[in-house]
């Protein structure tokens, strides 16, 4: 992917001193800094040079298509990462006040608490590949669509919102390709290189850690954003 490569020449890449893959997250830590991605449990695979990693530059394990490997890669991007212009805020409230401005939603991935916040006068599209979720498009009202359907509605819609799980899976160019409204890509795992806003991405909501060590133990013990609360700090950064 043009745009990781892109990324990953910003940094200064340094080896990592610790990876854990944890149930939910994977965190690198490189010169006591942590860097979490999404770890696709359904799709786990034992990285080819298991035992080894330790002191090697990950972050080009973000092109692999094993994505126990990629979780490793982006989590390792993410420790290097040095956000600047950013602002502390509680990104479920503020995407709920803008939301005010759009029509149609469009969101990649399972952002629950969110989801159910909006207004009766959105119209929402989740995209995912769970099929049990048919269950909660009759809670909620929003329409929830096979990920294959992006490519027809995300252009349809004013506002998108991407999960940074989509680092893992390579799909994230693509989607910021597709989409013709405000583009936000949200949650822990978000990169929060200025170099998205280059491809089309126009805020970035992540999160900075806040207490390294406890974060491993956390992510080593299985935990998500839930158990990782009181440990760090959401940020957001917006084109300029």
């Amino acid at each position: 992917m043009k745009l990781i490569d892109e990324i990953i020449i910003s940094l200064e890449t340094k080896p990592a001193d610790d990876i854990r893959v944890g149930l939910k997250y994977t965190g690198v830590e490189i010169d006591g800094k942590i860097g979490l991605a999404y770890t696709f449990s359904e799709y786990a695979k034992t990285p080819k040079d298991v035992g080894n990693l330790i002191g090697k530059n990950v972050t080009k394990l973000a092109h692999s298509w094993n994505l126990t490997e990629a979780s490793i890669g982006v989590a390792g991007i993410n420790a290097l990462i040095k956000p600047k212009d950013y602002k502390e805020i509680e990104i479920s409230n503020y995407i709920l006040k803008i939301a005010q401005k759009y029509n149609r939603i469009g969101i990649v991935g399972l952002f629950w608490p969110l989801i159910k916040k909006f207004s009766a006068e959105n119209e929402v599209f989740i995209f995912e590949k769970r099929e049990y979720l048919s269950t909660l498009e009759k809670l909620t009202g929003v329409n929830i669509l096979p990920d294959s359907s992006e490519e027809e509605f995300i252009p349809m819609c004013d506002l998108v919102i991407i999960s940074g799980s989509t680092f893992v899976n390579k799909t994230v160019e693509r989607l910021l390709e597709l989409s013709n409204g405000y583009t936000m890509i949200i949650g822990p795992t978000t990169i929060l290189s200025p170099v998205l806003f280059d491809y089309n991405a126009d805020a970035l909501a992540g999160v900075i850690i806040t207490n390294p060590e406890k974060a491993l133990e956390i992510v080593s013990q299985g935990g998500g954003r839930r158990e990782l609360e009181d440990v760090i700090k959401f940020v957001y950064m917006e084109k300029k």
